[in-house]
Order: structure tokens, then sequence, then C-alpha cells
């Protein structure tokens, strides 16, 4: 107010206007209206205030217009069926998941159940249902562990061949390598077929028996002949002269070594067969130990590779994973079902907090309108008033400079019209209505929805009582089906 007081003072020049009247004894005392200075203070308030009038009016109509704007986004009706269509649409939505599964999980449940027969049939064919089935869980891991001792083997026995070696260490590591491999290999299968012999069969029994002795004959002559030729190769490299400058009869180095190399098989070979055991130094003594205790070692791990009884870990594991393939399908459908619910509990959530953002919005713009109106009322107020601060600023200098009386209409205010300070037009009736519905209508939803929530959570109770009594009713069913196959065959 005092702003605006000091800004009319000194944009009208009131005071030196007041005195320069008062001279020519204006306005006269008889005098019963304005003058011009006064008109002058008058019409700058007015300016200001019609100002302020349309300013005000040209925001209502926005706020109007934003307010039919979200009043056409808001369907009582329209929400009220669409919270009772999100608890119609459940019933559908769950009928659909059984019959979309129900191929699958009848399917996985008789694969688990026919291979579950399998395995009984088997453990009391074969006298094993006293135990179950033990084999490794990791197969990688398991033969890890071979492959570890294989490199250990590669290590320790690369120093024994790269004395006879032309190659010197790296050949040595290429003979202990291929020896290894073929070693653990003969050593692995060995094991893996010592199973056999527990067999109910006496036929696949002998048939085993003999298999694991040829193949131990094969790894104890592999061994033995990979220390006779190392013996053989230390024994040819011995007797070899100094080396000479070659000259143009002698045989290239390359041909030379190629030659000592079958030199020392054919030497090793003929060894063996006149003495396997005949070692003259204990190295070769440690390169057989090594050897034998890495292949012990391998055909254990080979005879553990499964459960001892042929064919009971395959079956094991075929059972756990026809379980594991229904447990499956039976948690994707049961996921799948619990989302209709959650989806259910989501989209009310979602349509509530819309119709509630709607509602909220349209009450808030009700709200701002009624508070620029009576910002208006107030301002214009305070513009009237400060004009008859302003004025009575200029009677009061007025009548100081001045030798006659004032005019009597000093002693009186001035009041605008009654369009300038009347607030522009606010809601209408219909809108009050229109907002008061709003209101009631928010509380409604708010109630339809927690009841929602609690039919949706007792809708739910149901379905896992309903669906469980499914379950169980498809493996009986399953177990049935299977009976009467069994029955049929017999029969």
């Amino acid at each position: 107010m005092q702003q605006l007081v000091e800004t009319a003072r000194r944009t009208l020049d009131v005071h030196e206007k007041a005195a320069d009247a008062a001279l020519h004894d204006n306005p006269k005392t008889s005098s019963t209206s304005l003058d011009a200075n006064e008109s002058e203070v008058c019409a700058y308030f007015v300016g200001l205030a019609r100002q302020r009038k349309e300013s005000c009016e040209v925001s209502l109509g926005r706020v109007q217009l934003d307010r039919r704007a979200t009043a056409a986004r808001i369907d009582i009706e329209q929400s009220r069926d669409s919270f009772a269509r999100l608890l119609t649409a459940i019933e559908p939505g769950l009928e659909k998941l059984r019959s979309d599964h129900a191929a699958r999980l009848a399917q996985a449940k008789e694969n688990e159940t026919r291979a579950l027969k399998h395995l009984r049939w088997f453990q009391q064919k074969h006298g094993l249902h006293h135990r179950s089935a033990a084999y490794p869980e990791s197969q990688v891991y398991h033969f890890a562990i071979v492959a570890a001792l294989a490199l250990v083997e590669w290590v320790s026995l690369s120093t024994f061949y790269a004395e006879g070696s032309d190659f010197g260490l790296l050949g040595g590591v290429l003979i202990a390598m291929t020896l290894s491999i073929v070693n653990l290999s003969l050593a692995i299968l060995s094991g893996s077929l010592l199973r056999y012999v527990n067999h109910r069969s006496a036929r696949r029994t002998w048939l085993a028996l003999g298999g694991v002795a040829f193949l131990t004959t094969c790894f104890l002559l592999v061994t033995l002949g990979a220390a006779h030729y190392r013996v053989a190769t230390n024994d040819i490299a011995q007797s070899q002269p100094g080396v000479s400058a070659p000259g143009p009869n002698q045989v290239p180095p390359r041909f030379s070594a190629d030659a000592d190399q079958w030199r020392a098989a054919k030497l090793a070979w003929q060894r063996l067969a006149q003495n396997p055991l005949g070692f003259e130094d204990v190295f070769s003594w440690i390169l057989v130990v090594l050897a034998l205790i890495f292949g012990i070692f391998a055909a254990y791990k080979g005879y553990s590779i499964d459960d001892p009884y042929p064919g009971y870990g395959q079956l094991d594991r075929e059972v756990k994973a026809r379980r594991a393939a229904y447990e499956t399908a039976k948690t994707e459908y049961c996921r799948l079902v619990d989302q209709v619910f959650d989806r259910t509990l989501q989209e009310q959530a979602h349509l509530l907090s819309e119709v509630k953002s709607n509602i909220e919005y349209y009450q808030q713009l009700v709200s701002n309108t009624e508070e620029q109106r009576r910002t208006f009322a107030r301002e214009a107020a305070e513009l009237q008033d400060a004009c008859n601060i302003v004025l009575k600023g200029y009677r009061q200098a007025n009548v100081r400079a001045r030798t006659s009386p004032p005019p009597r209409y000093f002693n009186d205010s001035v009041s605008f019209e009654g369009y300038l300070i009347r607030p522009p037009t606010g809601i209408s009736e219909s809108e009050e209505r229109l907002a008061r519905s709003y209101e009631t209508a928010m509380k409604d939803f708010s109630d339809i929805a927690q009841k929602n929530h609690a039919t949706v959570q007792s809708f739910r109770t149901a379905e896992i009582r309903r669906r469980d009594f499914y379950l169980n009713k498809l493996e009986k069913d399953i177990r049935e089906k299977l009976s009467r196959e069994e029955w049929e065959l017999k029969g």
C-alpha cells in the first residue's frame, strides 16, 4: 500500500499540483465535483484497477478451460464400471491359464511318473531297493582331478624321458604326454568297465572281467614298454661316438636320429619279450611305480564315474531331470496364477491413482479460482484505499496553501464503480455440484478399492486351495492312467 501511494505521488506530482491549484484558490469553495488534478488521480487508480480486472479475467478464463478439460477426463460411472471389470476378469484369466498349461503339466507329470516306475522296477529287478544311486554331481569336476593328475604325471615323467631323447626336455615332455594319455585312457576305461562286474547277469560279469583283464594287460605292456624304451634310448645315446663335422658320405643328423629311435624301439621290444621286469636302474622302476599309482587312481575315477551298478545312475538322473521339469512347469504355472492377482491389484492401484489425481487437480483448480477472486477483491480495495489516501494528501496540501475555505466535498471519499471492484465470475453452481460429487465419488472409490483388495486376496486364497486340489488330482489321474496301462499290458 505504502509503495503504491508513493509511486502515485511521484508520478502525478501531487503536492506540487496541490500547491499550484491553491494559489488560484482552486478548486473553488462552492465547487461540488473533483478538479482536474483529483480527476487525474482517480483516473490513474481506475486504470490500475481496470488492468487488474482484465488480468484476473484472463487468468480465470484459463483456469475455467483447464477445469472443463479435467472434468472431461473424469467419468464417474465409467470408473465404477472399470473397478467392477477388474474382478470379473480374474476367473476367465485363471481358466485360460489352466487350459493352456493342463497338457504341459500332465505330460511333465506323466514323464516323471514313468521314469520313477521304471527306476522302481529296475531297483526291484536288480536288488537295489535298499540304497540310492551314488554318482558324482559334476562330471567336469570329477574329470578335472584326472586332468590335474595327468599334468602331474607329464611333469614327473618328462625328466625320465628327457635323458635319452634327441630333443631333450621337449622330447621328454612329448613322450611323457603320449604315455600319460594312453595309460590314463586305458585305466579310466578299465575302471568304468569294472562296474559291470557288479551286474546280476553272469554273462556281462565275465565279459567285463575279460575286458578289464585285456585293458590291464595293455596298460602294463605300455608301462613296461615305455620303461624299456627309456633304457634303450639311454644305451644307444651312450654308445654313440663323439659328434664330428659331417662328411660328404655321412647320413644327415635328422635321418640318423630317426634311425636311432627305431633301433631303441626294437631293442625295447626285445628286452620286454625276454625279461619284462629286467631293469638295471632304479629310475625305470620309479617310472613304472609312478605310472601304476596314477593308473590305479585313474581306474578308481573311471569306476566312480557313475553308480557302481551299471544303468542305475542313469535312471536316477533321468528321474531327477523329469522331476525338475515337472517342478519347473508347476512353478511357472503358479507364478502366472499369482501374476493374475498381482496384475489386478496393480491395475486397480493405477486406476485409483489416475482418478484421484484428476479429481484432486479439479478441486485444486476450484480452490485456485476462489483464491484468485479473493485476491482480486483485496487488491481492488487496496487500490481504492490508495486512491483516497493520495486524494487526502492532495487536499491537505491544497488546504494549507489556499486562502479561501476548501470545498465541502474535500471531506468525502471516492468510490470506484462496482464492476471495477466486483470479482469476476467464479465457478458456476453446476461446477460446485460437480466438485461435491467428485469428493463423494473419491470416497466411494477408496471404499471400492479396499473391498476389491480384500476380495482379490480371498480369491487368491481360494485359488491356492483349488490349485493344490487340481495338482493333486492331476498326479492321481496320471498314476491311475499308468496303472491301467500296466494292467492292460498284463492282460
